[in-house]
């Protein structure tokens, strides 16, 4: 079992050159959530939580389940239907690089986000997470520019689109992401006051939810917004393991920035 976050970066590094030589888009989500957690890492190294060590631990629960449904899946044995509603599309050569990374974030972070913390959280004093907990967001809102200019890299077009639009875009991610941590947050708390009797259920129940969400991801209900996916996807420059060490490589500084959680 992987006891730290330098074991999980390292096995997030396998996984990424795994896939890049297969020319597996499995990568993609791989590759950004390794530099994610490198983000998360180097705040924790630099004291910028609560509760550091509890944070550590919280990152490789969270990483942890990742990794278990991906070697699950790929071992052909069952896993939630969250991930695998993600993971069995990943042949899926219709879509684009975005809606891969949707994907897996929807599962992840709707999904599994909730019961690592519920695990990671003093039963005593649940709140007490709460601040470190949403201090994520700002590493995540921090990395929101960044994405969208390695996605650029990757579909010119859409550095478009980000200049006409300025801020909104950057302004719906944080919010996409930030309703998805606040669920997160509310279910780890459901999980935590249901006990140990009701949580099976309650992470069936919420599996279940996320799953059917993946649906709308896979296929958009609007029309036009599968014609532009459609297009965007015949736009995309480069081959998987390219668009792969797009995601994947640190900033042009050699490391990420440094964010202020406070």
């Amino acid at each position: 079992m992987v006891q730290s976050i330098d074991s999980i970066i390292e096995r997030l590094g396998t996984v990424v050159a795994e896939t890049r030589a297969s020319q597996s888009p499995l990568g993609y989500f791989a590759a950004l959530y390794r530099r994610v957690t490198i983000a998360v890492n180097e705040a924790i190294e630099r004291g910028q939580f609560e509760d550091n060590g509890r944070m550590e631990a919280l990152d490789v629960h969270f990483a942890g389940r990742y990794l278990t449904a991906l070697e699950q899946f790929r071992n052909g044995q069952p896993t939630t239907e969250s991930w695998q509603a993600a993971f069995e599309q990943t042949d899926n050569r219709k879509f684009i690089v975005l809606q891969h990374l949707l994907l897996g974030m929807n599962a992840h972070i709707s999904l599994d986000l909730g019961i690592s913390a519920a695990a990671v959280a003093d039963p005593e004093d649940p709140m007490s997470l709460k601040n470190d907990f949403y201090a994520i967001n700002r590493i995540l809102s921090s990395m929101i520019d960044d994405t969208q200019e390695r996605l650029t890299r990757v579909f010119g077009p859409l550095g478009i689109l980000d200049h006409l639009l300025g801020s909104v875009d950057e302004g719906f991610s944080m919010f996409s992401i930030e309703y998805a941590r606040d669920k997160a947050w509310t279910q780890a708390l459901e999980l935590m006051a249901g006990g140990s009797g009701r949580r099976k259920t309650l992470i069936a129940e919420r599996d279940r939810r996320v799953a059917e969400f993946s649906g709308k991801l896979v296929r958009p209900p609007k029309l036009s917004i599968r014609l532009l996916l459609g297009t965007v996807r015949m736009l995309e420059k480069g081959d998987t393991a390219w668009r792969i060490d797009v995601l994947n490589r640190r900033d042009t500084t050699g490391s990420l920035r440094e964010t202020n959680l406070n």
